[in-house]
């Protein structure tokens, strides 16, 4: 789930009677626990050589981390994470354990949906759904200039922005992609269905142009743009398929990250209705 649901999910689980007491101590296994389970991160941790870390925050929080408008802040997470550091220095990087088996439905007319991490496959262009700056964001869009590198940025603050709907496209720098196609993600309530749709027809249709014949979407608008999951699916594979029809001369796989257990069930619901030719 993404950290807004997360936190809303957590909100309503009663605290056990020790946790002023186990609190630290769970933190810090959990924390070793995710390293040890993305190398990407263990190895980025490292790097940070002897620099402080620092859980910044603007909500008051001054247990785990500092609060960046007064400076106060015991900074509990940062110590963590840099005694783990320090471990990883002294033993060298966790085996990177697998949590689970990457689940993958299709292809259905060349469209598939997998819960991979879109920033980890091995295809010609991952799309990133963005805000107008194209100055990278948080969730997917954090993942994907983290992973990329400091040049994507570099690039992207050439591009002048973009608006909702549209795409642009950049070099892939450090990710097993070649390329990035950037496409501005409509906030439901404020932007209609059509800029959705159009998300998906100008990523596809600047892949054409490009000659660019695999492309990987994440499920745009989903995040903090609120698109309700099942309504934002049916427009993407909807949208998807009506363009492959209309240019069936033209050969392109498509896939669909969605690491969101109920958004990958949704998005092989209406692939599946695509197979049946029920819309």
């Amino acid at each position: 789930m993404y950290s807004n649901e997360a936190k809303k999910f957590g909100r309503t689980i009663e605290i056990r009677e020790d946790w002023e007491e186990v609190k630290v101590e769970i933190m810090r296994a959990i924390v070793a626990k995710k390293f040890s389970q993305n190398s990407i991160l263990a190895k980025r941790l490292v790097e940070t050589g002897e620099k402080l870390l620092i859980e910044g925050n603007y909500w008051h929080d001054v247990f785990w981390g500092v609060d960046l408008k007064t400076g106060e802040g015991e900074n509990h997470l940062g110590k963590i994470l840099m005694e783990l550091r320090e471990r990883y220095k002294n033993e060298g990087l966790p085996k990177e354990e697998k949590t689970y088996c990457i689940k993958m439905y299709g292809p259905i007319n060349d469209i598939t949906i997998t819960d991979e991490d879109i920033t980890q496959l091995e295809i010609e262009c991952i799309v990133n759904a963005t805000n107008k700056t194209l100055l990278s964001g948080s969730g997917v869009d954090g993942a994907i200039y983290r992973e990329a590198g400091p040049e994507l940025l570099s690039e992207c603050k050439t591009l002048q922005g973009c608006n909702t709907g549209e795409a642009k496209i950049t070099r892939g720098y450090q990710l097993k992609a070649n390329y990035i196609i950037h496409t501005v993600s409509p906030v439901y309530g404020k932007d209609d269905n059509f800029l959705l749709e159009c998300c998906y027809k100008n990523c596809l249709e600047l892949a054409k142009e490009k000659k660019i014949h695999s492309i990987a979407f994440p499920a745009i608008s989903t995040g903090k743009c609120c698109f309700p999951k099942e309504k934002a699916m049916e427009i993407a594979i909807r949208t998807v398929t009506e363009w492959k029809n209309k240019n069936s001369d033209y050969k392109i796989s498509v896939v669909f990250s969605c690491i969101d257990k109920r958004i990958y069930q949704y998005a092989c619901e209406w692939l599946e209705k695509v197979k049946e030719k029920s819309f």
